[in-house]
């Protein structure tokens, strides 16, 4: 198929799931969109980059269909039970499973779980895959304010805190039994990642509606009542959550951030994975490094890691050439380690600290895209403008405060920064405790 083809079809522009398909009739691709006929058109669009797998999908597709939805988390829920379903050729990568998240319910604790997952075993119930962690997070936020799961496993003498805050009905501190909680939360989740959300909001309109007509009679008792009040206000508040959820639209943004940052560096690819360094330490003393991984665009927290550095500083050795041996020192161990390489390197620094990571890349003779990122000194302000140093480039870059690429860039920096500090708080604090 090709762009005048596509552009002839009647998709529309909502929420769901596409489907490619060869000339065999096979389902080779699922996908899901906010907007499903810009999406599925960015395929054949000029200017996108697209991965070396995909330049082969597109010449294999013959057919389009898809299924539309009236929420994002639907179209999510959606494509992840089609691959499940189909297991779609350009979808599964039996190489790379440990990029992928699952949602699982798991029955065989005291408290039935809800959680995101990238380890599978042989007890719960799973869902997925899905490649954006970041909706899966954001899907269990939602589905929390419709059904309010506990996050504990086991029974407690108090309830948990999400108790505190009305999103869970208390059998963590025994206020409802597992039983009913089995019933009124876990098997509507169930029902609901399934995609059988039809079949709750029937069950729940055909309940009312048995209620009302007791209550029109005057054959209402007062838990009956307190059960139509409280099934109404679960069907309106499924319906709201849904509408107003932004899973997609979240990771899109994300994966959109990647590929604007491909276009800033001239890459030949977007880079899939990358890794952001910084140092935190107090007057040299306790002294560690912090690597953080993004993967398309989003947080990959299975794959920080952490340095307690070795290097000791001198007393009146400038702080800034201390940090900078740190960093190199980080960058040696780090790739002593037989890790994942990454498409790029971001450094919270600047010239100075860009040298020292490119002296480490060519001692290892690598090939890695890499840059710093820096305020400045003395500029610690949000607004400040944040400078992007290259290699071999004498003056800085300052991109716009809305850039796609400078948004990624800083997500990187400021969540090394994060980790790197809390590290350092965590060691400090066991040597004050040691006083």
């Amino acid at each position: 198929m090709n762009l005048e083809q596509i552009k002839k079809l009647n998709i529309p522009e909502s929420p769901g799931s596409y489907q490619f398909l060869n000339k065999q009739g096979q389902i080779i691709y699922v996908g899901k969109a906010v907007n499903l006929r810009q999406r599925v058109l960015s395929y054949w669009r000029a200017g996108t980059k697209l991965t070396p797998a995909k330049q082969k999908m597109i010449t294999e597709i013959e057919q389009l269909k898809w299924l539309t939805v009236d929420s994002e988390i639907e179209a999510l829920l959606l494509e992840a039970n089609l691959i499940k379903k189909h297991q779609p050729y350009y979808n599964i990568d039996k190489r790379d499973d440990k990029r992928f998240t699952y949602i699982k319910i798991s029955l065989d604790d005291e408290i039935p779980g809800v959680f995101a997952t990238r380890q599978l075993d042989k007890s719960g119930r799973y869902f997925g895959p899905f490649v954006s962690a970041t909706a899966v997070k954001e899907t269990l936020k939602a589905i929390r304010k419709i059904w309010p799961f506990c996050n504990q496993k086991k029974l407690g003498a108090k309830p948990c805190f999400y108790y505190q805050i009305g999103r869970c009905l208390g059998i963590c501190n025994s206020k409802i039994s597992r039983q009913e909680y089995l019933k009124l939360v876990i098997k509507p989740i169930i029902l609901f990642l399934e995609g059988k959300k039809d079949k709750i909001i029937k069950n729940y309109e055909l309940r009312i509606k048995l209620l009302e007509k007791k209550l029109a009679k005057d054959n209402l008792v007062a838990e009956e009542i307190a059960e139509l009040g409280r099934l109404k206000f679960l069907l309106a508040n499924l319906k709201q959550v849904l509408a107003n959820a932004q899973v997609l639209s979240v990771s899109e943004k994300y994966a959109n951030d990647v590929v604007e940052l491909a276009k800033l560096l001239n890459l030949d690819k977007t880079p899939q994975r990358i890794e952001g360094y910084d140092i935190s330490n107090t007057f040299g003393q306790e002294a560690v490094g912090s690597m953080v991984v993004f993967a398309g665009g989003e947080a990959d927290k299975n794959e920080y890691r952490k340095f307690k550095i070795k290097l000791k500083t001198k007393p009146n050795q400038d702080r800034k050439q201390g940090d900078t041996q740190m960093l190199s020192e980080v960058l040696e161990r780090r790739f002593n380690h037989d890790w994942p390489t990454p498409d790029l390197i971001v450094i919270d620094g600047g010239k100075a600290q860009l040298n020292a990571v490119l002296k480490i890349l060519a001692q290892k003779k690598l090939s890695i895209n890499a840059l710093a990122i820096s305020k400045g000194d003395g500029l610690r302000s949000a607004m400040a403008p944040d400078k992007l140093f290259f290699p071999h480039q004498a003056k800085p870059l300052e991109l716009s405060l809305s850039s796609p690429a400078l948004h990624l860039i800083k997500r990187v920096r400021d969540e090394a920064h994060r980790f790197a500090i809390g590290y350092h708080r965590h060691l400090r604090g066991k040597e004050f405790l040691k006083r």
